[in-house]
């Protein structure tokens, strides 16, 4: 003791503390002061630095926080539990003044809460802080999430730059003193770091007051202590030798160093190693015959089992004796996992690929459980009943094979004393592990398969895989395709007394999900049992060595069951399924491939057993183009392996629908391929699937359904391509019209009939529909409903049949009867316009009780169509007597001018649009009129043409065919009727134009053109009128034009100038007034005018206003302006100085003479007082008219002259009932110049109105004074 004390040696242990700094070996070294101490220290001890101040202090966990979630939720549910207090059973018992005020208590408790909650809230965000700034300047930095803080005794909210924001996402992570996920880092805070402080410094009163407790102890033992007695043997000892020898070798050993072993003695200890193990294999330990040696070296034996793809490990002994300990020292896996790395258990199969190698914990749990538990050696039993049981039960896999000797003899099995020959029964550690690593491997083996599993369920097979595993038994199950079992429905009470009820129907086995197939992947032991050859090689191999342990041949079985949903063609539940493919291949572990393969095979079996049952069905539908096909996935990933292919009809593209059942979730699938972009077709596939799979319908029905609607839509984009509007809903209620078997076209000759295409059962079927209103009574009253009137069937093949008949190079017919191409579809639709067209026509007929007959053309020879549809022929001609036509009209003449038959075709109605009817009247007698040219004459500019707003009429003079075309079908008969009605006033009027020539006065009136409605003539040299009649008002338009541009000179640049532009006729302004005039006289009673009257007395006006008209312009240049009083009278105006003077000019009814006389006092019958011109100023008319007429009177004809030209105005007026008489009845001769009103008025002859005229303007212009300016 003494001189172990004397000399203290080094530290035993590594200090805990940095070695105190030795003293400065020369004075000008200076040791450093502690900051903490004063000037003079008593001791030194070295300055603890941050980090080790940080591992002193206690670490600070995140469970040591009281969580904020538990308050928010216990704030929020008290809230709702007091909302729903107060709605319940506050406020209905409470006055409603007193209301109000229950509600702001609720709100406000409930806002102070809030207000509290967020208030630790905040405080939790902000007042953690970092506890030390970077500098004394520099801000800090929130290390949670970056904020910039500022410096502050006590942080809050407001001092600390809190961003206000209390959301879930701005409050996550912000706890102090938490480790960062990138890293070790501890972030501090001013109130964790307190907390740790805290925890530090009762930590520390903690252990200085176990050290006080502990040096009161050890200051009571003291006292108690005796020195030793000297140990005289002892010293000597250790001052002679320097050693104590008399300690015990187990005590000394431990503590003393070992020499080193060389490379020569190590090797010589591997080869020697080698040598025994190979010894021990060969001469003393059985061997297994499923375990292999693949080699001995570096003192262990490397051992391959399992097969090629099973195990491997490394063995060595523990010593060198016979009975020495076999140690296990490594052991890795060979089989591999598909598509995974070589350091997975599994991995690709390469050469150079390794199997898995434990390392760490794993591997040392392995190793010692095989050499602590498995490898160490075990008794065996030596007694004959041990030996017999051994041999009992090792003769179930080996059976015993009899010796044979040389000459051919069998030996028995007995020995010379007659007794057994047992083998030698030894201690079989080779067998055990065997046993335990090929357990080991399969077991790993099962837990990766359900690893994999249970990443499919997660997967892809995400909802439709159930994985379970019972790891006591080693048995996985994967149960595929589940769907959660439907609820059962209650049973009624049977209502017969004594009748058994129904058996209560299992609570958990309602719960259990339905299935359609079983996986079960299990440990088992191979049952064959070797051959002769194979159990005597291994009797020779064993030496005559017997274990006492028995080899367990192990592997992983598999087990496919038929589930409650894969129940179909023949399988039930819980029948096993053939499963030869189902093999577990240790070279490539894949449940996905397992469970796929039988997934596949049985969704092909239950696709096969749908598609027969649906091809069997007599409500499949069998007349397609092409018959319904199995096709096999070529994709071994895709979720159909098999799949039924029914062809749709398709004219554009070829489509099918895909029917097979889903090998991922084992449900019905339906798929269309010609549903790509078409969202309302995918919708429906997608509903049929749902409705299956939910077993609301079957799947023929679902098929039909959709196989309809295909057809449906085909039409449907077929007519929108005809230019066609086709609807599927009308108002009716018929079984055989749904709208998702029948289209509705509206026919465009009327509204209330329809071109209705639908689909049959046996294909397409056309007819033609016609809708009327009935009444009924709907409870509040009478109604109206709408009703199928009329339905005719149209047949196609028809149609067709005629097409070959007249040798039409058309397309082949189709040979799908759910199909029609667009030529069919088109002239069935023309044809159905045209019957429409032509019962309307007969309903008019029948209407007004006419006869009529049917007439159609001829198929060969004269008369037969020269089209080359399959229509022509089909539209007959309704053919009328003319007498029944015209039996109701009022002029019985109109029905004599006409042949007997009237035709009444029907136009346009190759064109599929409204038709329009032509009616054809042959007149019996040609007119004279008709030598006229036919040619209508164009309007002239700025004129719209009349026509008829719903007939129109055309003339042939050649064959004397007058048209009249309807353009409104439904009123077509009588149209005609009133246009016909109204020819004979037309007849009569253009007769009377064309007749007028003959007379004197009229022999420049010719007639240009006639067309039954418009009468071109002229009526002066150069002006020409057109008189057309309006069949709608039932009047004339007169139109007036000139009859062609003079000969005119051409300017130098090749323009025409002002003067030779084309001139415009005078009486363009009093057009409208000669039309009403023209209208008035036709409907005027014609009993008791003279035949040609209307003609003369309207173009009479024409000839005679002329002469006045032609002056407009000369008096529109000296600044007078024309008013239109009448369609005989008229007055110019003239401004002056602010005055108004104006003129009247009339002409006469007898139309051969002018009255002129002042606007201010005009006199006769037919004056006009006009007060619109404003107030007129008088002037000196009556010096005027004398002035001018002595002027006239002496430069006109002799009184011979006048006289002669008075007796030819007689004789042209007395043809003339309109002509006025006097008393006697002796018509009036006017001279041609007359004063009358005593000198106030002029009567002057038309011929006059130039120069009487213009004389007559310049004297009015001298006495008022505009020739002065």
């Amino acid at each position: 003791m003494a001189s172990t004390s004397a000399n203290p040696g080094p530290s035993s242990g590594p200090s805990n503390h940095p070695p105190i700094p030795s003293q400065p070996a020369t004075s000008t070294t200076t040791v450093p002061r502690n900051p903490q101490l004063g000037k003079e220290p008593w001791f030194a001890y070295p300055t603890p630095t941050p980090e080790q101040l940080e591992e002193e202090l206690p670490p600070y966990f995140e469970g040591e926080n009281v969580p904020l979630g538990p308050l928010l939720d216990r704030l929020v549910r008290k809230g709702y539990g007091d909302l729903r207090y107060l709605l319940a059973e506050t406020l209905p018992n409470v006055p409603p003044k007193q209301k109000p005020k229950q509600i702001i208590n609720y709100a406000t408790s409930t806002r102070q809460a809030l207000l509290k909650y967020l208030a630790v809230l905040r405080w939790k965000t902000a007042v953690d802080v970092p506890s030390i700034p970077t500098s004394s300047n520099s801000p800090q930095v929130h290390a949670g999430n970056g904020v910039v803080y500022g410096l502050s005794n006590f942080p809050t909210p407001h001092s600390n730059g809190d961003p206000n924001d209390t959301s879930p996402s701005a409050l996550s992570n912000k706890g102090k003193g938490k480790a960062v996920s990138g890293g070790d880092e501890l972030i501090r805070g001013k109130v964790t770091d307190s907390r740790r402080l805290a925890q530090y410094m009762e930590h520390q009163n903690k252990q200085h007051d176990d050290a006080v407790v502990h040096i009161r102890h050890v200051t009571k033992l003291v006292e108690s202590l005796r020195e030793r007695n000297p140990d005289l043997l002892t010293a000597l000892a250790l001052l002679s030798t320097g050693d104590y020898s008399r300690l015990p070798t187990s005590m000394t050993e431990p503590f003393l160093p070992k020499p080193p072993l060389t490379i020569s003695s190590v090797l010589s200890i591997l080869r020697r190693l080698n040598r025994h193990i190979r010894y021990r294999l060969r001469c003393v330990d059985y061997v297994p015959p499923e375990l292999i040696v693949e080699g001995i070296s570096d003192g262990q034996v490397y051992l391959l089992g399992g097969g090629e793809y099973g195990w491997k490990a490394r063995m060595t002994v523990v010593g060198f004796e016979e009975d020495s300990k076999w140690w296990l020292t490594g052991v890795e896996w060979c089989w591999r996992h598909r598509e995974k790395g070589v350091d997975d258990p599994g991995g690709d199969t390469t050469a150079q690929a390794k199997g898995k190698k434990f390392e760490g914990e794993e591997r040392q749990g392995i190793l010692d459980l095989a050499n602590l538990e498995v490898l160490p050696p075990r008794e065996v039993q030596a007694s004959s009943q041990a030996k017999e049981n051994m041999i009992r039960n090792e003769g179930e896999d080996i059976p015993k094979v009899p010796e044979t000797g040389l000459n051919g003899t069998t030996k028995g099995i007995e020995d010379e004393g007659g007794s057994l020959d047992v083998p030698k029964i030894v201690d079989a550690p080779l067998v055990r592990i065997h046993n335990f690593l090929q357990h080991l491997s399969l077991s790993y083996q099962l837990e990766l398969l359900f690893s994999q599993a249970m990443a499919l369920s997660q997967g892809k097979w995400r909802n439709q895989l159930r994985v379970e595993i019972d790891r006591e038994t080693k048995t996985l199950k994967v149960k595929y395709w589940i769907r959660p079992r439907p609820a059962a429905l209650p049973q009624q009470q049977a209502a017969a007394v004594g009748k058994r009820p129904a058996p209560p129907v299992n609570q958990g086995t309602a719960r259990t999900p339905l299935v359609g197939g079983i996986l079960s992947v299990f440990l088992t032991e191979t049952s064959i049992i070797p051959n002769g050859t194979d159990a005597l090689l291994g009797t020779i191999s064993s030496g005559g060595l017997s274990p006492c342990e028995r080899v367990l041949r192990l592997h992983l079985a598999v087990k496919w069951e038929v589930g409650e949903l894969g129940v179909g063609g023949g399988l039930k539940v819980g029948d096993a399924m053939h499963g030869e493919s189902l093999r577990i291949n240790s070279a490539s572990l894949d449940m996905e491939e397992l469970l796929l393969s039988s997934a596949r095979a049985h969704a092909a079996h239950l696709t096969r057993v749908q598609a027969s049952s649906l091809i069997s069905s007599p409500k499949f539908i069998q007349s397609l183009m092409s018959q319904p096909t199995l096709q096999d996935s070529e994709d071994p990933t895709s979720s159909l392996p098999l799949t039924l292919k029914i062809p749709l009809p398709s004219r554009q593209s070829i489509s099918s629908l895909l029917i097979g059942v889903s090998a991922y979730t084992g449900s019905l699938e339906i798929d269309d391929d010609g549903s790509a972009g078409h969202e309302l077709r995918s919708g429906r596939v997608d509903l049929a699937t749902n409705n299956v799979n939910d077993g609301k319908t079957r799947l023929v029905d679902e098929i039909g359904r959709l196989t309809v609607a295909i057809v449906m839509e085909n039409l449907e984009s077929q007519m929108h391509q005809l230019g066609w509007q086709p609807t599927r809903r009308l108002a009716l209620r018929l079984q055989d019209l749904h709208p998702a078997t029948t289209i509705f076209v509206p026919l465009p000759s009327s509204s209330t009939y329809y071109f209705v295409t639908k689909v049959t059962p046996s294909g397409l079927a056309y007819d033609l529909l016609k809708v009327v209103k009935v009444p009924m009574d709907n409870g509040l009253g009478f109604g109206v409903k709408s009703a199928v009137g009329d339905r005719v069937p149209l047949e196609v093949e028809k149609l067709r049949s005629r097409r070959r008949n007249r040798s039409d190079d058309g397309s082949a017919d189709i040979a799908s009867p759910f199909e029609v191409v667009n030529r069919d579809l088109k002239e069935l639709y023309i044809l159905s316009n045209a019957l429409v067209a032509q019962s309307i026509i007969e309903r008019q007929l029948k209407d007004r009780s006419i006869p009529y007959t049917a007439r159609y053309p001829p198929s060969a020879g004269p008369g037969a169509p020269r089209s080359a549809s399959a229509l022509a022929g089909m539209i007959p001609t309704i053919c009328v007597d003319v007498r029944d036509l015209l039996k109701e009209g009022k002029s019985g003449a109109a029905a004599d001018i006409a042949m007997p038959n009237v035709g009444m075709q029907i136009e346009d109605w190759w064109k599929g649009g409204k038709c329009e009817v032509t009616t054809i009247v042959q007149l019996r007698h040609q007119s004279s009129m008709a030598e006229a040219s036919t040619a209508p004459s164009s309007p002239s500019p700025g004129q719209t043409p009349s026509h008829a707003n719903s007939e129109d009429i055309s003339f042939d003079p050649a064959t004397a065919v007058v048209k009249f075309r309807a353009k409104d079908i439904g009123r077509c008969v009588p149209a005609f009727l009133e246009q016909w009605e109204r020819l004979s006033k037309v007849i009569v009027v253009a007769g009377e134009v064309n007749r007028m020539n003959k007379l004197a006065e009229f022999q420049n009136v010719k007639m240009l053109s006639f067309d039954l409605r418009t009468a071109t003539l002229t009526y002066a040299t150069g002006y020409n009128a057109s008189i057309t009649y309006t069949p709608t008002d039932d009047s004339y338009q007169v139109t007036l034009r000139t009859a062609g541009r003079p000969s005119s000179v051409v300017d130098i640049d090749g323009t025409d100038s002002e003067n030779n532009q084309e001139k415009k006729n005078p009486h363009l302004i009093l057009a409208p007034l000669l039309s009403a005039r023209l209208t008035e006289l036709a409907s005027a009673p014609m009993g008791g005018i003279k035949k040609g009257a209307i003609g003369r007395e309207f173009v009479g006006l024409l000839k005679n206003t002329l002469p006045f008209f032609e002056q407009v312009e000369m008096l529109e240049k000296r600044d007078w302006r024309l008013v239109i009083l009448d369609v005989r009278t008229w007055r110019i105006v003239r401004d002056f100085q602010g005055r108004r003077y104006a003129l009247d000019i009339t002409l006469l009814p007898t139309q051969t003479h002018y009255l002129i006389q002042s606007s201010l006092n005009p006199k006769g019958p037919d004056k006009i007082i006009d007060e619109f011109t404003g107030r007129l100023t008088e002037f000196p008319l009556k010096s005027t008219i004398s002035e001018i007429y002595d002027k006239q009177k002496s430069a006109s004809l002799n009184p011979e002259q006048q006289e002669v030209k008075v007796k030819q105005e007689q004789e042209s007026r007395s043809t003339s009932k309109l002509a006025p008489t006097n008393k006697g009845g002796n018509a009036m001769s006017i001279p041609p110049l007359m004063k009358i009103d005593r000198g106030n008025s002029i009567l002057i002859e038309v011929d006059l109105i130039k120069i009487i005229l213009s004389d007559m303007i310049s004297s009015i212009e001298d006495s008022i004074g505009t020739k002065n300016e």
